[in-house]
């Protein structure tokens, strides 16, 4: 577990995320006031946190500083410290902006991944210490991701989605720019027909996706005019959801419409971002394939 205010202090002063990930030495996180466990509300005061790597192992008494070589100390005893945030759904590599289509054909996947950085900073210094990108090229966001894990970047730990898994013309497909434009800039993971869906769900998890995400309807971003309802076909989601799972992937799914949120809980998916229009149906199968919401009222804060 990572913390809040440790994330941010040891970010000003280090280029790596994890506090000295690469030492052999402990750190000690003296710390005026703790919420560790945020279910019970209970805050305790004068305490250090003992870590190793990147894991709290220890909550002691008292100050406590390193004594070994290679052992750091970090002194937060004038703050409050809080077990870190997590987002479940962010987008790092953009925003949403009056020039965000004109950035689609002039931006490079490195350029995206030079943006997601700063973004990343400003993520981890907000408090959050974990978060899911659901939607990026897959080349910039990998290179983010795996940037933090080695603390070339400071960011959060990055589950990443990489390009959405979308129908042809779907709501995670390119629209709105000429034939030609489109022909060249729409993402390997658009697809038609359950064996094509299979396809690019196997090819995300080549590129490197630590979850698939689909656009199971459609949304307020597509120029297709094709409002929110279901857009996979029932057979296209059994076989996105099944080549997932056998290759080790959770599934999540942009979902408005309420037949494409129930359609995709049928098929065995994993959680729901958004689920705006959900019903009593929705929220009898969420409840019995255990199945998560994530409501993101607003991804472009």
């Amino acid at each position: 577990m990572f913390w809040a205010a440790l994330a941010t202090s040891v970010a000003a002063q280090t280029p790596a995320t994890p506090p000295h990930s690469g030492d052999a030495g402990t750190t000690f996180v003296q710390v005026g006031r703790l919420l560790a466990d945020p279910a019970t509300g209970v805050v305790q005061r004068d305490k250090t946190l003992v870590i190793r790597g990147n894991q709290v192992v220890e909550i002691r008494d008292g100050f406590v500083s390193g004594q070994e070589s290679g052992d750091h100390t970090v002194d937060l005893r004038a703050d409050f410290v809080l077990p870190g945030l997590i987002d479940s759904h962010v987008h790092l590599t953009s925003e949403s902006s009056p020039t965000s289509r004109l950035d689609g054909v002039t931006r490079s996947n490195a350029d995206e991944a030079m943006i997601g950085a700063g973004f990343a900073r400003k993520t981890l210094m907000a408090g959050f210490t974990t978060v899911a990108d659901l939607g990026a090229s897959n080349e910039a966001i990998f290179a983010l991701r795996n940037a933090v894990r080695r603390g070339d970047v400071v960011g959060p730990r990055i589950i990443a989605a990489g390009s959405s898994v979308s129908i042809h013309g779907g709501h995670g497909d390119i629209n709105g720019y000429r034939e030609d434009v489109m022909h060249l800039l729409s993402p390997e993971s658009v697809c038609s027909g359950p064996d094509d869906c299979m396809r690019a769900v196997r090819l995300q998890v080549r590129s490197g996706a630590d979850i698939i995400k689909i656009t199971a309807t459609g949304g307020v971003l597509s120029n297709t005019a094709a409002g929110l309802a279901q857009q996979f076909s029932d057979e296209e989601l059994a076989a996105i959801v099944g080549a997932a799972h056998r290759m080790g992937r959770q599934v999540t799914a942009h979902a408005h419409g309420v037949d494409g949120i129930n359609a995709f809980l049928r098929a065995g998916g994993d959680s729901i971002e958004h689920g705006t229009y959900l019903d009593e149906e929705s929220i009898r199968l969420f409840r019995r394939e255990g199945v998560y919401l994530v409501p993101t009222l607003l991804a472009g804060d």
